[in-house]
């Protein structure tokens, strides 16, 4: 089976780059595999590449926007005619408000019935409605995945060693979120979380996504400790934390299956998350992990650290190490070709 990926890699710093990297060389120990890297769309050697590898399945981990629809199409006709797979991380149909693309990709929504794929994958209830009402062939799939060996939990020292290296006061209980410092990913209730002088709260951002500098400087002032810079070695933030937190609710803030989550769940912290996106659908409360509205955040932290709750969050992530979610899209591929 050949396969050809498609989407940007480098450098690994937001979800669809993850998906790639932690997938294109598992894959390719399955089956064979070439990466379309749309960071060269205009290279005609990129392009002369696909049409000479003749792919058996075209599988996009971009978000399936009209825009990526069409590529795919045209790409998918310049090669053979492949078999065609979608990710769906996040539903680009949110209208101006949300923002340039999102506004375009609502505009030509009508033309997606025209341009589908053999198969959208996604991860919510409210993606597979969307898809669905388009008259795309929709499968429910988790393909959020985490690297098991990369997080994990960390020793006492190791954690104080962490604290020490990057500044962070050995006594606090460091509330962590990652993500990228943007208005729609409701990051106001940090500040509250801030308030009590027990804690710090950690924000660790996505340097390739826009960064919005009023809200972080709003953040620093409350006291939230704010990085905004990519750091391959994110798992030692995950590992010098107490417990992670996930606020948003706006659907355009984050992919359907939030990475970050994951990350925390494999390092063994608790978590404290609104009912966000597809995270029901996999999760259901268990020990250090609950869901909560956004005001019951400091309640629910508060109560993690008066009762020392018992915490079995990596257990729950193991189905969705990058292997598993690659050997389940190679069962996937086989049943498009079959």
């Amino acid at each position: 089976m050949k396969v050809c990926l498609v989407g940007t890699i480098s450098p690994p710093d937001e979800a669809r780059k993850v998906m790639a990297h932690n997938l294109l060389p598992i894959l390719s120990r399955k089956c064979e595999v070439m990466f379309f890297d749309m960071d060269r769309l205009l290279s005609i050697d990129e392009w002369e590449k696909v049409k000479a590898f003749k792919p058996d399945v075209l599988h996009s981990i971009t978000a399936a926007s009209p825009f990526s629809l069409l590529f795919t199409r045209i790409l998918q006709m310049t090669s053979r005619s492949p078999k065609t797979v979608m990710f769906s991380p996040l539903i680009p149909f949110r209208g101006f408000s949300s923002g340039l693309w999102f506004g375009l990709s609502s505009l030509f929504e009508p033309v997606v019935p025209y341009l589908k794929t053999d198969l959208v994958l996604v991860q919510s209830d409210e993606a597979e409605a969307v898809y669905s009402r388009l008259g795309c062939n929709v499968m429910p799939f988790v393909y959020s995945g985490v690297d098991i060996k990369r997080f994990h939990p960390v020793s006492k020292r190791e954690k104080e060693e962490l604290r020490a290296r990057h500044e962070v006061e050995a006594d606090k209980f460091v509330v962590l979120h990652v993500g990228s410092v943007k208005k729609s990913r409701n990051l106001e209730c940090l500040r509250t979380i801030q308030r009590d002088s027990d804690n710090q709260v950690l924000l660790v951002g996505r340097q390739s996504i826009k960064y919005e500098r009023d809200v972080a400087e709003e953040l620093r002032k409350a006291g939230v400790a704010v990085i905004q810079t990519y750091n391959s070695r994110i798992e030692e933030f995950y590992a010098l934390a107490d417990c992670y937190i996930f606020p948003t609710t706006d659907a355009a803030g984050s992919i359907d299956v939030p990475l970050s989550v994951l990350e925390a769940m494999a390092s063994g912290l608790p978590v404290v998350s609104t009912r966000f996106g597809g995270l029901p659908r996999i999760f259901s409360e268990a020990d250090g992990f609950c869901y909560a509205e956004v005001e019951q955040f400091p309640d629910r932290l508060k109560a993690l650290k008066s009762q020392g709750a018992k915490v079995k969050t990596r257990e729950l992530v193991f189905p969705y190490s990058w292997e598993n979610i690659a050997q389940n899209l190679m069962s996937v591929y086989e049943g498009l070709l079959s």
